[in-house]
């Protein structure tokens, strides 16, 4: 059933983007032509379609987007399911101001935005916890396993994707040192390999119902692209956008099942 509902990501990106949003009829026309224009996010969000479609969301009432960021996929949830009540939560002041002004914008009263830690969401009995690369951010012993479990109705599912604790590239590595020191110093949760991953669900109380490597080489290549174009400006890098976008989706239908070269690590548990 899940299949039937249409996920679109990133066709509001324009008002969710600073960037764009300083000069917003041009960023509009940049989103409506080019689609969504960081790959990095694109890349992981064509993996979060196809693998939230492993459970069943014309079932779940109430989901809830755990560290949404600047909101592409709550958004993107948010329209797909108009009759179910969808949560947006994060830390960020700023991030969330975006999705407020895009929840205005758009009309999605179905979208309810909360500012904490998911402990103090004063909502419980949840179908459906997902969250997008965002556990990395935080010290394994402190990961909200538990609190997402308090909050799972008995037969609500947890999606977690992370980046995968060993991250192979596409040409060598000394080409991104900048990049790899902002990652040791922001990502001290990226410590697991997929099974290791199972393992903490079901450590946690959950039963695995879905794990997958995912994001191969190809994906790899396109990001690596994507970064190097980025240093010669916007221009460059939109020239590059629609061959990286092509790499991301190639990688995906000759790896449907997933790449045991991945870089990122999904795993789905169900509170039983």
């Amino acid at each position: 059933m899940s299949q039937a509902i249409k996920l679109n990501y990133g066709d509001n990106q324009y008002l969710l983007s600073e960037r764009m949003q300083a000069f917003p009829a041009m960023g509009k026309l940049l989103n409506r032509t080019m689609g969504y224009t960081n790959i990095g996010n694109y890349a992981r969000a064509q993996v979060f379609s196809q693998h939230i479609k492993k459970i069943d969301l014309a079932k779940a009432n109430k989901v809830l987007d755990l560290g949404c960021g600047y909101g592409e996929n709550a958004i993107m949830m948010s329209k797909a399911l108009a009759n179910k009540d969808v949560y947006a939560l994060d830390i960020d002041q700023r991030a969330l101001s975006r999705i407020r002004l895009a929840k205005d914008k758009l009309h999605l009263d179905n979208l309810t935005i909360h500012e904490g830690k998911i402990d103090t969401l004063p909502v419980k009995d949840l179908d459906l916890i997902y969250s997008v690369d965002v556990f990395e951010h935080i010290p394994a012993p402190e990961m909200p396993f538990a609190d997402a479990f308090k909050k799972l109705k008995t037969g609500g599912h947890l999606l977690v994707k992370i980046p995968n604790k060993v991250q192979r590239t596409f040409f060598a590595p000394k080409h991104f040192e900048e990049h790899n020191q902002w990652v040791d110093h922001e990502h001290p949760g990226q410590v697991y390999f997929l099974k290791e991953l199972e393992d903490r669900f079901r450590k946690e109380g959950f039963k695995v119902v879905y794990s997958c490597q995912s994001d191969g080489m190809l994906a790899r290549l396109a990001w690596e692209i994507a970064y190097f174009m980025k240093k010669g400006g916007a221009i460059t890098q939109l020239m590059a956008l629609p061959f990286c976008k092509l790499l991301v989706k190639i990688d995906l239908l000759t790896h449907p099942n997933g790449s045991s070269n991945g870089n990122a690590i999904t795993v789905i548990g169900q509170k039983v």
